[in-house]
């Protein structure tokens, strides 16, 4: 199941670092939704890892993060989630509290399917606006990435 879940991140780092690129490339012409959009991907990913590991929270779920940075964020977020993922058993249980304050108990695997449904989710609605603006917009489906 590890060697599961090692593929799907490896596909979803390909994923949102290719849409990191498309961003950045028109970076005067995409609207503030896709920078937050974007930005709210890699936060997620960023606070759930550091849930996983108990690792300090260093931006809140909507903080739009400058252009710049999100590469070294993505980068260094996706090494933390193979770090994790070579380590801890998946079928173990975390507490942590929600971007809400209640506190929860997850299995882990399940924590992380989360984390890759809802960066396709996100991803979805960055090509919508996108296509909506006339922008350029990149497919990336799996089964052409496999």
């Amino acid at each position: 199941m590890k060697d599961f879940f090692l593929d799907k991140f490896e596909y979803d780092f390909y994923a949102t670092k290719y849409w990191i690129k498309c961003i950045e490339n028109q970076e005067d012409n995409v609207t503030d939704f896709v920078k937050r959009s974007i930005s709210h991907i890699l936060n997620a990913h960023h606070i759930w890892i550091a849930r996983l590991t108990t690792n300090e929270i260093e931006s809140e779920i909507w903080d739009i993060l400058p252009i710049s940075y999100l590469t070294r964020l993505h980068e260094q977020t996706y090494r933390q989630i193979v770090d994790f993922l070579e380590k801890f058993e998946l079928e173990e249980k975390i507490n942590f509290h929600s971007s809400e304050g209640v506190k929860m108990t997850k299995n882990v695997i399940d924590v992380l399917y989360h984390m890759l449904n809802h960066s396709n989710y996100h991803r979805a609605q960055i090509v919508m606006e996108l296509k909506q603006h006339g922008l350029e917009h990149p497919s990336l489906n799996f089964i052409s990435y496999r």
